[in-house]
């Protein structure tokens, strides 16, 4: 069991891009993790099916291969900039 949550997404990453047969070059999965800004894992889907979320928001393009510090930080910035577009 993935002991953090950058651990869990590496593993569906593999195991989405092994349901759509992608390649190291070539990904077919579109998909992206959302994200809340206390690290709370939203969904897991193409953009086409997520439903807008009312607190600001990461989308994290799969196949994901960092670590969870990394994470952290794409995360946070991503949130930081919904946050002031939402204060517009």
């Amino acid at each position: 069991m993935p002991k953090t949550l950058a651990q869990y997404l590496q593993r569906r990453s593999r195991e989405i891009c092994a349901d759509n047969q992608c390649m190291d070059d070539d990904h077919k999965c579109e998909s992206y993790a959302y994200i809340t800004a206390d690290y709370r894992l939203i969904a897991i889907c193409i953009p086409d099916y997520f439903q807008e979320y009312a607190k600001p928001y990461a989308a994290i393009a799969l196949p994901w291969t960092g670590n969870q510090h990394q994470l952290e930080q794409a995360v946070a910035a991503q949130c930081e900039e919904l946050q002031l577009d939402m204060e517009e």
